[in-house]
């Protein structure tokens, strides 16, 4: 059999695979050639790699490197094409170390290319000598490395592409993004690995373009697809849609598909594109369009509360410094209490309308919060009853009340904000009742579990739509009336359910236009202990010429605000204008009492507290200090007590927190029972 049959024989063979082909052609090759030696190498930086062998004595192990230079390969390599020495010792390489150590008289070799870049060298040797190569000879190691250059190349592409599928599926995986065609002529769709993940769909499922359709969710979702392939196939257009899908597992979920069409001779041929599960990207939008709606409504919100705020403020202070001009140049004692009156009143106003604005702050910040203490429930509305008759009387409407509640019932619950709960309601019936009545009725409700305490509210007023009534609790609405304006800052109703929520109650409210308003309040009430009658606060004023007051404040208007409010108990105080300077009146002077504002320059109230307390200057048993000041948070008072101080009272105060603070004093540090 001639060489070109038994070689095509080798290297067409179905059944062998590289490995063994090639030790075929070069076993065939030392049989051709009658050699004892075949290499094939790789030449890489001057090293020399053996990559395949065949040796008498199998001595030389793959991997095996020598230097180049050392070979007879390098005379290969530098002729640029097969090379051949049939008698070693007597040519010109007679010298090379090759010859030199391992005496090979008989080589011949060819260079192995790769895109016409040396890859290597195939090549046979032996230690004897053999006849001159003929030209044939010269051909057959040529075909010899042309064929291993050609598979080689091919071996190098498909590592190459299998490295690059590899690639491409960790990429799909990371970034969850999956590849997909359709062959609309073989009506063929095929999905990459990270495109079936997706979808979850199992393993070999193999989609038509119907089945692919069907997995976008019914109505919009598929309607724009389908709508999206029609426009590829008939226009060419891309598509990239951001649509909803329900998986093989029944779970939704977004994805982002691109596509475009391929055309051949005018007629669409194949659609391809990507494939992406973007779930968490759309929420995350999602959140941040919620975020930012909700962060454009505080900020209208609070471009409407200085609105508000600024229009409401000025009735009361138009009261208070119209009536304090007024009282500059008076003489009649009667004319001039009315006037004060009026100015004290305004100023409540005032107040209540910071103090509306600050509890609005606190819900905005879900900083709003409680502090019950045990209270005869009964008092809470006969006080409030008492304090809103005369307003009432003054505008000529009725104020009924049935007080249901036992005369001993205790409870254990924040009582100043369950009178802010019904007297904002009682101020808002008042308000908007122009003749007729308004009715309180409260009662207790007891079971085995809890006691619930209904508070209903009834007035005879202009009542409120059906649509008002819908957005009755949210922040700055107020049903417009033209005819009769109504003040207000819009916050009251927003305070009310706030606090009943926070109290774990309920509101109800019905109301129609010129029917009335009733409200409706259930909050469950938690029993409390009897307390002991408390002191009585008008026996202060026989003992407080016993005690010495220091005034810590950095504001001379606060300074003669106290000042005058002391001297309606026959005291005279010292006056400090900053901690530091605290520090040193209490180390020349013993002070029973210290009225101490917190936030002051060169040392605040709260370091001067602590180092008079640790340093001995004023100790507990000798010394009431009193946090006098504005930041009345529950967080200021905790920071307040850790300070060191004995009581808090919030600016700006009024004259009983003042005497309860007297008396205080005169209990713990006078030794004096009240």
């Amino acid at each position: 059999m001639n060489f070109l049959r038994r070689f095509h024989n080798i290297v067409s063979d179905q059944t062998l695979n590289f490995n063994d082909k090639i030790e075929n052609l070069l076993a065939f090759g030392l049989n051709v050639f009658q050699l004892d030696l075949a290499i094939i190498s790789q030449v890489e930086n001057e090293r020399y790699t053996v990559l395949y062998a065949i040796t008498p004595d199998n001595s030389l192990a793959i991997g095996t490197q020598f230097d180049l230079s050392g070979t007879y390969c390098i005379h290969t390599l530098l002729a640029n094409s097969a090379l051949a020495f049939h008698k070693t010792s007597q040519s010109r390489i007679a010298n090379h170390p090759c010859y030199t150590n391992f005496q090979l008289e008989s080589y011949i070799g060819a260079p192995i290319k790769i895109d016409n870049k040396v890859f290597g060298t195939v090549n046979f040797s032996s230690p004897n000598e053999c006849p001159p190569f003929t030209d044939e000879a010269y051909d057959y190691i040529e075909l010899f490395a042309q064929w291993l250059g050609s598979e080689f190349a091919s071996n190098q592409d498909k590592a190459n592409l299998t490295k690059n599928s590899n690639t491409l599926q960790k990429l799909e995986s990371i970034a969850n993004i999956g590849t997909w065609e359709v062959d609309l002529v073989q009506k063929t769709v095929l999905w990459s690995e990270q495109t079936r993940l997706i979808h979850q769909a199992e393993k070999g499922l193999t989609p038509d373009l119907n089945t692919a359709i069907e997995f976008y969710k019914e109505g919009e979702s598929r309607d724009c697809i389908n709508k999206a392939v029609e426009l590829a196939i008939s226009e060419g257009k891309k598509w990239e849609l951001e649509l909803e899908i329900v998986t093989a597992k029944k779970q939704k979920i977004w994805v982002s598909t691109l596509g475009e069409a391929e055309f051949n001779n005018g007629q669409c041929v194949r659609l391809f594109g990507t494939f992406q599960d973007i779930t968490e990207a759309v929420k995350l939008r999602e959140e941040l369009k919620q975020k930012k709606a909700l962060a454009e409504q505080l900020l209208q919100d609070r471009s409407m509360l200085f609105a508000k705020i600024s229009h409401e403020l000025r009735t009361p202070l138009n009261g208070i410094t119209g009536m304090l001009a007024a009282l500059v140049d008076e003489h009649d004692d009667n004319k001039r209490a009315k006037k004060v009156k009026i100015a004290l009143r305004s100023a409540d106003i005032l107040l209540n309308i910071v103090n509306e604005v600050l509890d609005f702050s606190k819900i905005s910040h879900g900083e709003l919060n409680l502090e019950p203490h045990h209270s005869l429930l009964k008092m809470v509305f006969t006080d409030l009853v008492s304090l809103y008759s005369v307003l009432f009387s003054d505008k000529g409407i009725e104020l009924k009340s049935a007080n249901h509640i036992p005369n001993d019932f205790w409870v254990y619950c924040d009582t100043s904000r369950l009178t802010q709960i019904v007297s904002n309601l009682l101020s808002n019936a008042l308000k908007f009742t122009e003749q007729g009545y308004v009715s309180l009725h409260t009662k207790i409700s007891s079971s085995e579990k809890q006691s619930l305490l209904t508070i209903e509210i009834k007035d005879t007023g202009r009542g409120m739509s059906a649509t008002y009534l819908e957005s009755l609790f949210e922040p700055f609405k107020q049903e417009v009336d033209v005819k009769n304006k109504k003040g207000g800052t819009g916050l009251g109703l927003v305070i009310v359910k706030e606090l009943v929520d926070l109290m774990h109650g309920t509101i109800e409210v019905t109301s129609a236009p010129t029917k009335g308003t009733c409200f409706t309040v259930n909050i469950p009430i938690k029993l409390g202990i009897e307390q002991t009658q408390e002191s009585n606060f008008n026996a202060v004023n026989s003992h407080s010429d016993k005690l010495s007051v220091l005034v810590v404040d950095d504001n001379e208007i606060n300074r003669l605000v106290l000042e005058a409010s002391l001297e309606k108990f026959d005291i005279k105080p010292d006056f400090a204008i900053d901690g530091q300077d605290a520090i040193l009146k209490c180390k020349q002077k013993h002070y029973d009492l210290i009225f101490m504002d917190c936030i002051m320059p060169i040392l605040d109230g709260f370091e001067a507290t602590k180092q008079l307390r640790s340093n001995n200057i004023c100790s507990p048993k000798s010394t009431y200090i009193v946090a006098l000041t504005a930041n009345a948070s529950s967080q200021d008072k905790l920071t307040c007590n850790q300070a060191g101080m004995n009581m808090f009272i919030a600016k700006p105060f009024k004259l009983p927190a003042i005497e309860q603070a007297l008396i205080n004093t005169l209990e713990r540090v006078g030794g004096t029972t009240l």
